[in-house]
């Protein structure tokens, strides 16, 4: 167990089909993913005791990224003194520039 207070155990969220709801196929896609994303941020951060203002800032991020993504599936106009879009970092890791940019074309879908 890691001595990162903030490091917990976590079980996989059922999503909500597995609960008996039922929601668009694009939504359950999509909340899938980001449950997905969230777990590897916070396997990472447990992994190499990440300080927990990164984490925090991670996962703030993810949740302007999940608010802006079902905003647009459901067609909804943006809001945007909550989803403001702070752009491309100044610097970005080299894995994360090679990730969007095969993201952006498309490789290997």
């Amino acid at each position: 167990m890691s001595a990162n207070p903030s490091a917990t155990e976590s079980a996989r969220p059922e999503s909500p089909n597995q609960q008996g709801l039922s929601t668009p196929p694009a939504e359950s896609l999509v909340r899938a993913a980001l449950d997905d994303i969230a777990l590897v941020i916070g396997g990472a951060a447990a992994l190499h005791q990440l300080n927990d203002d990164v984490v925090w800032s991670l996962m703030k991020r993810l949740d302007r990224i999940r608010l802006r993504l079902f905003r647009d599936l459901r067609g909804l106009a943006p809001q945007p003194e909550r989803e403001t879009s702070a752009g491309k970092p100044p610097r970005v890791h080299a894995a994360v520039e090679e990730f969007l940019v095969r993201n952006r074309v498309g490789m290997g879908e």
